[in-house]
């Protein structure tokens, strides 16, 4: 790991928003925004003919690259809790991203690019619409619950959820 506060070299300094511990899908939702939005700064950093620039776009095609096969490995894993139609879509968006990637990389251009950017926020605003759904149904299924006496649902003690994360914005 890198020194405190350093961050990884191709990160370009320190990850300055990093998601708290607890929240799978919270963190696949940064994940995927942070690697649109080095994307994005790859592209609007000049020319894609600078050699500086075609190195800082092939870094953030490569880091997007590793986490869509994160995604890919995990939605093939047979112990998957996602819903086999999801995995097979998603899988299928896996296969497009590979794809797209290697033609992003052979052939750079802001509208291929774009493409990847545009993709990892709209998953990254879903997760984040299915996390806000899922801690607003816990949230009215413990307002609903019957209580006992002394502050305790039904004489039963309630795991602790993790504190819902901070919002972000899947535009950044």
């Amino acid at each position: 790991m890198p020194p405190p506060g350093r961050g990884y070299p191709q990160s370009g300094g320190s990850y300055s928003r990093l998601p708290a511990s607890g929240s799978p899908t919270y963190t696949e939702a940064w994940a995927l925004v942070e690697a649109a939005r080095r994307l994005a700064v790859a592209i609007e950093s000049g020319p894609l003919t600078s050699p500086d620039v075609r190195k800082a776009v092939r870094d953030a095609l490569r880091l997007n690259w590793r986490l869509w096969t994160i995604f890919q490995t995990e939605l093939s894993a047979d112990a998957s809790p996602v819903p086999i139609e999801i995995r097979q879509n998603m899988l299928s968006l896996c296969n497009f991203v590979d794809t797209h990637t290697v033609q992003a990389m052979a052939e750079p251009s802001a509208e291929k690019i774009a493409t990847l950017i545009e993709i990892n926020r709209n998953i990254a605003t879903g997760l984040l619409e299915s996390l806000q759904a899922k801690l607003q149904a816990e949230e009215e299924a413990r307002a609903k619950a019957p209580q006992a006496p002394g502050g305790k649902s039904g004489g039963k003690t309630e795991s602790a959820s993790p504190e819902p994360p901070k919002p972000f914005n899947a535009e950044a």
